[in-house]
């Protein structure tokens, strides 16, 4: 549910505040939210517990006059209340003219809005799913064991959050969210393991769906039993949507202007080339209703519109907001690319480097990321096996994805859990032992099929929610992994 007027008056009273203390541009952002996590190891629960976090973060900024960029502040004021806002804000206004200008900082959105996207975010059946949390754990646990695991371990994190947004230039509203996410390892012996996600908004059949996904990880347990140490080589690989979510996130990541201007990118300097097969299309999507970063506007109060990042596989756009927009049109000026002028993607995100931490004190406003939508592709998982004339490993998990060289994309990764050779089009048997080596750009390049089977993962691994499918990529290298 989407709300035009913020919830109460403290947002108003923050940005009020901040305007006749000398703010030029001011962003209030107060999030009330309640959390559950629920751990389990051997089989049994260790940890149940739940938290709440009340908090307004409040950004202002001057803009010096005949200046391109501005001074920024940041205070974070945890169970905030009018007193506290009128005590602490005009200290952090105040400090600006201490400050020296921020050269990643050319403004905030002065767009007015009077509308946004309906969406419907939230689950009511939320409010009691903690209760019913431990219940559904031990579903998890007995039909990854009936599927054939000895023992099993995870985490099931769940919630609600209400975000209230007000800027100086009146956009903003509020919304609330829902969520349950969870990590199951259901494990037959010490060198046989499954793994499988679940991330949803909707919980509706909720049982059932912990039910497949505790009998998907154990069945995996079981098919790698006996697995033995992999041949190192030069192999065709088919990545789960789990693998696919790391690895190409760590690609997306380059989107980003700030990434491409710190060089910590090999997209850099590739917009508008071929990087993918025609098949490959990406998106930014935060409308997505299951999306677990789907919201109608961004930080700063811009409504929330789907981005195409790779079409066709052409890499076609990058995600701004207003600030990076402005810098990166100076840039192309600079180049005498007076055509290329960028606008926001209503991607704007109160943090560091994009991400918000109660912890810190946010620092910046930059373009973050919602959602990561592949459009669905021509085959099955099944095809993809069968119609393997190569030798071909199958990856399901992935931990540890490092990088000898982020600018060229140079990477490794190990896998974990059930991992199968595929020959003359049937799996063989299961191996283990292996580190996949590559490059992120060669990755994308050799593309050879996408699925059919769109899956929502978030977890540890990849924090940037991804609706992805099973993919085919053809001579990916593998090492022996040590230890």
């Amino acid at each position: 549910m989407t709300e035009k007027k913020p919830d109460g008056d403290l947002l108003k009273v923050a940005v009020d505040t901040a305007v006749r203390s000398g703010a030029d541009d001011v962003i209030a952002k107060m999030v009330g939210e309640k959390k559950h996590q629920i751990r389990f190891s051997e089989s049994s629960i260790d940890v149940n517990k739940e938290w709440k976090n009340h908090y307004m973060d409040i950004f202002v900024s001057k803009r010096p006059r005949f200046s391109l960029t501005g001074k920024i502040n940041t205070v974070t004021i945890q169970d905030p209340d009018k007193e506290k806002i009128k005590s602490r804000v005009p200290k952090q206004v105040s400090f600006l003219d201490e400050l020296p200008k921020s050269r990643l900082f050319w403004g905030v959105e002065e767009n007015t809005y009077s509308s946004y996207p309906s969406m419907d975010l939230y689950d009511d059946g939320i409010k009691e799913f903690h209760e019913k949390g431990p219940q559904l754990v031990k579903r998890l646990i007995d039909s990854s064991e009936r599927a054939g695991a000895k023992k099993a371990a995870g985490v099931v994190h769940s919630g609600m959050k209400k975000t209230g947004i007000l800027t100086n230039h009146g956009n903003g509203g509020v919304y609330t969210s829902s969520f349950c996410r969870g990590t199951i390892r259901a494990f037959c012996g010490d060198e046989s393991s499954g793994q499988a996600l679940l991330a949803t908004r909707d919980l509706t059949k909720i049982e059932d769906k912990f039910e497949n996904v505790g009998q998907k990880a154990g069945k995996s347990a079981k098919k790698c039993l006996n697995a033995k140490q992999g041949k190192p080589g030069t192999y065709d690989l088919i990545m789960s949507p789990t693998v696919g979510g790391n690895i190409f996130e760590n690609l997306l990541r380059g989107v980003n202007p700030i990434m491409m201007i710190g060089g910590m990118t090999p997209l850099k300097g590739k917009m508008g080339d071929k990087i993918g097969p025609e098949e490959l299309t990406v998106i930014d999507d935060p409308l997505k209703e299951e999306g677990l970063n789907s919201r109608p506007f961004d930080d700063e109060g811009t409504p929330s519109k789907p981005t195409n990042l790779i079409k066709d596989g052409e890499f076609t756009d990058i995600i701004h907001n207003p600030s990076t927009a402005k810098l990166w049109s100076f840039i192309n000026k600079i180049k005498l690319r007076f055509w290329k002028k960028a606008e926001t993607t209503s991607n704007s995100e109160l943090g560091q480097m994009g991400f918000t931490n109660t912890e810190e004190n946010p620092r910046m406003l930059l373009p973050s990321p919602s959602n990561y939508r592949f459009k669905p592709g021509s085959y099955t998982l099944q095809e993809m096996i069968s119609e393997s004339s190569r030798p071909t490993i199958y990856i399901t998990s992935n931990w540890y994805t490092r990088f000898t060289n982020m600018s060229e994309g140079e990477f490794s990764t190990v896998p974990r859990d059930a991992m199968f050779l595929i020959e003359n089009g049937e799996i063989k048997k299961p191996i283990r032992n292996l580190r996949l080596k590559g490059n992120l750009l060669d990755v994308c390049d050799n593309i050879t099929a996408i699925g059919k089977d769109i899956k929502q993962v978030r977890w540890w691994e990849v924090n940037t929610p991804t609706f992805i499918p099973h993919i085919k990529v053809e001579d990916c290298k593998f090492t022996k992994a040590k230890g």
